[in-house]
């Protein structure tokens, strides 16, 4: 079996967690024995760089780029809101994109083609029009409820203009989550949402395949961390609310720690040993940076899809603190692999609770090992996929 894999952003360097989630679907297609031929965008934010990927890799999936400019600009954006086109996916497009990569399908004979993410689908049209084998999407959340949730935050005429343009995501969304095959789900919540949405569409739960392991390793009992690109604005705001809470954890806990990396932490925000915040910026290892600051606490306020860093900190037995929005996508409740807070006092009694007491952190890592172990080996999900792809299935 042969697939096309066509992703809107290189898999390496693996610079946030849609990277990381993209690079384990490639892992287990590639466990299953289907022969994948990888093609991605790449743009300023996100440039291709070959010598980022395994050597190992590159001679199995052989990754051929596009490079499109996806910079913001003014009279692109107004002529896709006089055409109530969106903007979000509209960057995304080149019709010289559109013919190489219509050059390449004729040329190769795929069994299938999986496009990976919302910002791929502006070339559904023209890959439908030559491909008549199954084409599916990977999605890795629902686009459109991120962008209500951004919308509750501004005021006056960005506001108007954040609603139109979620307004215009959210037809496109579903419009072409309709005009697939099937929808290569990242969780059951999602799944769930996109069925609210009224779509049809096959829907099929495809979780991020981790590697656990072998024991809970030992937690520091007074570290905390965070780990985001501060580009994402729900990754800043629970920043903020952690930087905000850290004087008063620090009178109920002297030595408490908090420790903030990821991707343009130090311009976002500043080291403080006054009330222990210190700021790593990027981490070239998320599993040593985690291992060395034990508690991943997390006030996020707005998600969808799966939190990929909070799967990593679970596979490695971290106890988690987090919101039920946070903890979309993770099926917590009757196996307590986490711990759930809304307000601030719920989240100052769990973080107290796991920083005294190494009987319910190790509880709680054993539960996450357990739950990764069950829920996201790559042999079962390998062959989910196969079965995706099956003649007349």
């Amino acid at each position: 079996m042969k697939l096309l894999l066509f992703t809107s952003k290189p898999i390496y360097p693996s610079v946030d967690g849609g990277c990381f989630a993209s690079e384990k679907f490639i892992s287990c297609l590639l466990n299953a024995k289907i022969d994948v031929q990888y093609v991605t965008l790449s743009t300023n934010k996100h440039p291709f760089d070959l010598s980022k990927f395994p050597e190992s890799l590159v001679k199995k999936i052989k990754p051929i780029h596009y490079f499109i400019n996806t910079d913001v600009r003014a009279i692109s954006a107004l002529r896709s809101l006089l055409n109530s086109n969106s903007y979000n996916t509209d960057r995304f497009y080149s019709s010289g994109i559109e013919a190489s990569l219509i050059e390449l399908i004729k040329k190769e004979s795929f069994d299938g083609i999986v496009l990976d993410s919302l910002y791929t689908l502006p070339y559904l049209t023209a890959i439908r029009s030559v491909f008549k084998g199954k084409i599916t999407v990977r999605t890795h959340n629902v686009e459109h409820k991120l962008w209500e949730h951004y919308t509750t935050e501004a005021k006056g005429l960005k506001k108007w203009y954040l609603n139109r343009l979620t307004s215009d995501l959210k037809r496109f969304e579903l419009k072409k989550l309709s005009e697939v095959d099937a929808i290569l789900s990242i969780s059951n919540d999602d799944t769930a949402e996109f069925k609210k949405c009224g779509l049809k569409t096959n829907i099929v739960h495809i979780p991020v395949n981790i590697e656990t392991v072998a024991k809970v390793s030992p937690i520091s009992s007074n570290r905390m961390y965070h780990l985001g690109m501060m580009d994402w604005e729900p990754n800043r705001q629970a920043v903020n609310q952690l930087v905000d809470w850290m004087p008063e954890l620090r009178k109920r806990i002297p030595t408490l720690e908090l420790h903030i990396a990821g991707s343009k932490s130090k311009e976002f925000i500043q080291k403080d040993e006054e009330n222990g915040i210190s700021v790593h910026g990027f981490v070239d290892s998320v599993n040593d940076f985690a291992r060395n600051h034990g508690l991943l606490v997390s006030p996020i306020r707005a998600a969808s899809g799966i939190r990929i860093k909070f799967l990593e900190a679970m596979a490695l037995g971290i106890p988690i603190v987090t919101t039920s929005l946070g903890a979309l996508g993770i099926e917590h409740e009757s196996c307590s692999c986490l711990c759930i807070a809304e307000t601030k006092e719920e989240f100052f009694h769990h973080i107290e609770e796991l920083t005294t007491n190494s009987s319910k952190r190790e509880e709680i890592g054993r539960n996450a090992l357990n739950y990764i172990d069950k829920n996201h080996n790559i042999d079962t999900i390998s062959q989910r996929i196969v079965e995706i792809f099956k003649p007349n299935t």
